[in-house]
């Protein structure tokens, strides 16, 4: 389990939940099939109080996980999977960095005088808009995974990376005309 939590609290700092400590945590709580208090925390992190209530405020604060009074201590339980706080993420960076990149090379390349410098502001507010979609694209496909409760057998899960997966489209029809059916199930 500790192996887990680590990778979780390494999670926690890549995607700027509030550092390492609080993505262990918030693993913690991942892990657990019923509301803990601070003390199940505790023993489960090997952090100290002081600490752990801190991770646990910042949890509250960006809506990761919820509190429920019983008795006279708080139990804590994850209110957003691993997947949908992936796709806060993303949808964060999108708002805070890439958004507001697109708006400022928008603003500034047709101010810029020297060919090279603008050539070179055109490309970046490219790849920003290229960012920008992809991200959307991703977005979609995660919501797509949750809602579809798509299977976690390892085919299922390889059959649909490469029905999006245009690289591979190819391979996904040879893939079915093999197994006699088509795309669509019409034949």
């Amino acid at each position: 389990m500790q192996e887990v939590l680590d990778s979780l609290a390494k999670i926690g700092k890549q995607w700027d939940l509030g550092g390492e400590s609080v993505g262990r945590v918030w693993g913690f709580l991942l892990l657990k099939s019923c509301p803990v208090t601070q003390r199940e925390v505790e023993e489960g992190t090997g952090y100290s109080r002081g600490l752990i209530s801190r991770c646990l405020k910042i949890l509250e604060m960006t809506g990761r996980i919820e509190t429920c009074r019983e008795g006279q201590e708080n139990h804590y339980s994850v209110k957003t999977s691993l997947t949908e706080s992936f796709c806060e993420m993303t949808k964060r960076f999108s708002t805070e960095i890439a958004n507001p990149m697109i708006e400022l090379l928008s603003g500034t390349v047709d101010n810029i005088e020297e060919a090279k410098v603008r050539e070179n502001f055109h490309t970046l507010l490219h790849e920003y808009k290229k960012l920008y979609l992809a991200i959307r694209i991703f977005s979609g496909i995660i919501k797509d995974i949750n809602l579809n409760a798509i299977a976690t057998d390892r085919e299922d899960i390889v059959d649909y990376v490469v029905t999006v997966d245009i690289e591979d489209h190819k391979e996904y029809e040879e893939k079915i005309a093999y197994k006699g059916g088509s795309e669509n199930g019409n034949e």
